[in-house]
């Protein structure tokens, strides 16, 4: 029996998800929608979306379960729109960058009858120098040996947790499970607090009164330490997912201040070592990322009972029954 899968945004995050499923089984059909018309054009040139939808209630229809990955500020106007439509037995998992917030949001939208969990898919580093974002820098093997990580809040069901991880290996990541809050504070460090610093770069370099000669010079520093603008987290209320990490933020950015302020005070006082020394700390640092990187990720946490791919695929199917 043919299993429905409604995927509700069709960025990056989404569309990679889909192409990995759709290769999975001709049991697995598929139906899109997202609220930007372009994502949804873009989506739609992929050919595995029958249909992709104008509407979200057209593509959540006959779904067996819904995977939420909606820039931030979607994801609540979304979740009241599709609360009353879902049948009962349709699960959703969102892939998201909130979870403490997204899981409030769910249950005050969809109730505790609707089977609800949020994961974050890590993408591996086949894609770590790709200029292109959103539906064009999606592919089929994004998640391929990277952690999948499952907010598996105290209270989840065992068989939401069960399907998030057949999800997982089918996606070809390893399943991790953590929590909400400790998700949250991963993503604000290793995400978030990047996309800020580089609004502050950009508004510190746009506002010094030499910025109508220096733009002419400004060059491949500028422009690559910029690029996380434009792989944000949100549509049009830029900052929600900041602000719903404010905690996990401000205490990250009092680190970042310190390390301000002690190159600050090193040039100040030409301390020419210690400058140095910053500069091949950072160098050390970005090598030893980018070397670990690009290994096959094998987290020490993951869940205790991973299936095979034929497996979670014969599990993930009996969802059409």
């Amino acid at each position: 029996m043919t299993v429905n899968v409604a995927f509700i945004g069709l960025g990056q995050l989404g569309l990679s998800a889909a192409l990995a499923l759709a290769g999975q089984s001709n049991e697995i059909r598929l139906t899109g929608w997202d609220p930007d018309l372009d994502s949804r054009v873009a989506a739609d040139r992929y050919k595995i979306f029958t249909p992709v939808c104008k509407r979200a209630l057209d593509a959540v229809r006959d779904a067996n379960l819904v995977i939420l990955a909606l820039p931030s500020d979607d994801v609540q106007p979304t979740l009241k729109v599709l609360g009353s439509s879902l049948r009962r037995d349709v699960a959703v998992i969102a892939l998201s960058p909130l979870h403490t917030q997204m899981r409030q949001w769910a249950q005050e939208a969809l109730g505790k009858h609707t089977p609800f969990i949020s994961i974050y898919p890590s993408p591996n580093a086949a894609g770590l120098e790709e200029l292109e974002f959103g539906p064009d820098a999606a592919r089929a093997d994004d998640f391929e040996k990277s952690p999948v990580f499952i907010a598996g809040a105290h209270d989840a069901p065992p068989a939401m947790l069960d399907l998030a991880v057949d999800f997982a290996v089918l996606l070809g990541g390893h399943p991790v499970f953590t929590s909400p809050e400790e998700l949250d504070g991963l993503i604000s460090a290793n995400l978030l607090l990047h996309q800020l610093a580089a609004a502050v770069l950009m508004k510190t370099a746009a506002e010094q009164s030499s910025w109508h000669e220096g733009k002419a010079i400004a060059g491949k520093a500028l422009f690559h330490a910029t690029l996380p603008l434009k792989d944000l987290t949100d549509r049009e209320i830029i900052g929600l997912t900041a602000t719903s990490n404010s905690e996990n933020l401000t205490r990250l950015l009092d680190g970042l201040i310190r390390n301000f302020i002690q190159i600050r005070d090193d040039l100040k006082a030409n301390d020419l070592g210690r400058v140095t020394v910053t500069y091949k700390d950072a160098l050390e640092f970005r090598e030893d990322w980018l070397a670990d990187r690009r290994k096959p990720q094998k987290p020490t946490e993951i869940a205790s009972s991973i299936p095979r791919k034929e497996e979670a695929l014969k599990r993930f199917l009996a969802l059409g029954r």
